[in-house]
């Protein structure tokens, strides 16, 4: 069967991006400056050689340009049109903060702050849920992914453009701003397009308005504001970048096991050799340990009646403890993976910067990232993935005492989210998908807790309010009703999208297969052995290989 292959991958053009270095990155944008200021007689350097009219005023765009184009579209330069607000009704509420606070600066307005919270937790503590907007329409943007996968929480920090607000630590005197004015233009543009669609071909602003040259350079000024992400850094932020560090050499190991979950753990125990577990999070167990540890710390004991997600946290912990006394496996916390180069080379980030690392074999386990489902205005701030739900409540800790969550979909991770949520004092609204199919045990957890139950329900459309979610409706095929359940954040439980770019550019033999969530291994099965083109020893497993929480629960309990 014919399929499509993968498009390459984010993180080439994040590598890329890491490699330019600050000393090139200063040139172009002081060679930009320059340009400008010449063009007005202003600058140091145009009032040191009186140049004002030398460089041809219709070649100088397109110089301009080219400068720009070197630093990459997320850091293309423009005025900053005005921006409109979007807000919560609570944004000015102020969250309990545990001393000693930090108070950080978000637009001008002090806020204060949790240390060791991220940028985006922060600002979701206080009201604000929209961080960005969409580049082409102005749909509002939040934090979706809470793992630096989605663009959505892009934003210009301490001066910088196109920051992660999910991973950067808030800290005294931190500056935050958006950086879009995407709901300035959005709506008409929308209305605009709507109604004159039809009469614009696809690229049509690749192949109208190209001469004469003043009606392109008109053309140009118009719509380069509303393309590109961001503006250059401010000149503060330049001379306050450290040089580059120099990338080290991690040097050949026998196995490198990517993903520090209950399959990459595994992975990690049963290698032979010297091993190297790479791992994005601080301490082993994958994305759900420590929201395991939460709800099983909460008040009513929310996992009491959930005994197979009882089961995986005591097994997370044993092979945790198991790992950290193997003799033969090193770990790598903190640490991502931006990139694979065949045949046997990851490139690795870190908070000292970037390595390199070798092996003979390499076992792919990075685990799945969240899929949101198809309903209207499903991209609404406040609609999270459970993997999300776990970085922000559990490793972020957001406020939710009172705040009503519905958790909708089946599986473990929709009981998972809801111990979690109740854990952290939530009014939490559990709507199960008509093929979910739950044990009594969990159902009469549910009722102990108070929880309110709802069956046989899909997710027709969110609402929203002031930018960010407000209620979201169902479709009972039941009866035909389309019921609406208020609430602040919806949690989307369903099956997760394996993370497969580093499989893929390694050079493993994917297809296409919305069964088992995307680009997966053409043998089906949790587990996948081969040799890749180039020689490599490569295994696919766990979730990035298309297995599902509830494969791995089913070895637990076996």
């Amino acid at each position: 069967m014919w399929c499509r292959r993968p498009t390459r991958s984010r993180t080439f053009r994040s590598t890329n991006s890491i490699f330019r270095s600050m000393a090139s990155m200063r040139t172009a944008a002081k060679f930009c400056d320059d340009i400008s200021s010449s063009l007005h007689g202003s600058g140091p350097r145009a009032r040191e050689s009186g140049v004002t009219s030398n460089i041809r005023r219709d070649r100088l765009p397109q110089r301009e340009e080219n400068a720009r184009s070197f630093l990459g579209s997320s850091l293309a330069r423009h005025p900053r049109p005005a921006y409109v607000s979007h807000r919560c009704a609570d944004a000015r509420k102020e969250p309990p903060v545990a001393d000693p606070a930090v108070t950080i600066l978000f637009e001008g307005q002090p806020l204060a702050c949790r240390p060791g919270q991220s940028v985006a937790a922060a600002l979701w503590d206080h009201g604000v849920k929209v961080l960005s907007h969409s580049p082409k329409y102005g749909r509002p943007r939040g934090a979706s992914c809470a793992r630096g996968h989605c663009m959505g929480c892009l934003m210009r920090i301490d001066g910088v453009p196109n920051v992660r607000a999910c991973h950067t630590p808030v800290h005294e005197g931190l500056r935050v701003a958006r950086q879009d004015a995407g709901a300035a233009y959005g709506r008409p543009m929308q209305s605009a397009l709507s109604g004159t669609g039809h009469l614009l071909p696809v690229g049509f602003y690749y192949k109208w308005f190209t001469k004469p040259a003043a009606l392109s350079k008109l053309f140009m000024r118009i719509i380069r504001p509303v393309t590109g992400i961001g503006r250059l850094p401010d000149e503060a932020a330049w001379r306050a970048a450290p040089p580059p560090p120099r990338s080290r050499d991690l040097g050949r190991w026998d196995t490198v096991v990517v993903g520090g979950g209950a399959a990459g753990m595994a992975a990690a125990l049963a290698a032979e050799g010297r091993t190297l577990l790479i791992d994005d999070a601080a301490h082993g167990g994958g994305q759900r340990r420590e929201a395991l540890d939460l709800a099983a710390a909460g008040d009513g004991d929310p996992l009491a009646g959930l005994h197979r997600l009882r089961r995986l946290r005591a097994l997370l912990h044993e092979r945790d403890a198991l790992v950290a006394a193997a003799p033969h496996v090193t770990r790598a916390p903190s640490t991502t993976v931006v990139g694979c180069y065949q045949p046997d080379m990851l490139l690795l980030r870190d908070a000292a910067g970037l390595s390199v690392a070798r092996a003979d074999r390499i076992v792919w386990a990075a685990g799945a990232l969240d899929q949101l489902g198809l309903f209207d205005d499903h991209d609404l701030p406040g609609i999270l993935g459970p993997r999300a739900l776990y970085r922000l409540a559990g490793r972020d800790g957001i406020d939710l005492r009172g705040r009503a969550v519905v958790v909708w979909g089946h599986g473990p991770d929709q009981w998972l989210c809801a111990a979690l949520l109740h854990a952290r004092g939530a009014r939490v609204v559990l709507a199960l998908d008509p093929t979910a199919a739950p044990d009594e045990n969990a159902l009469a957890t549910a009722r102990r807790l108070g929880w309110q139950l709802r069956t046989g329900l899909r997710p027709l459309a969110a609402l929203g309010r002031a930018g960010s979610l407000a209620a979201l409706r169902f479709d009972d095929g039941r009866n035909g009703t389309r019921p609406e359940s208020a609430c602040e954040i919806a949690v989307i439980c369903g099956r997760g999208k394996p993370v497969y770019d580093g499989a893929y550019q390694l050079g493993a033999d994917l297809v296409l297969d919305p069964l088992r969530g995307g680009y997966v291994p053409r043998a089906a099965g949790g587990r996948w052995d081969g040799r890749t083109p180039a020689g490599l020893n490569l295994t696919i497993a766990g979730e990035a290989a298309g297995a599902t929480l509830a494969d791995l629960l089913e070895e637990v309990t076996a």
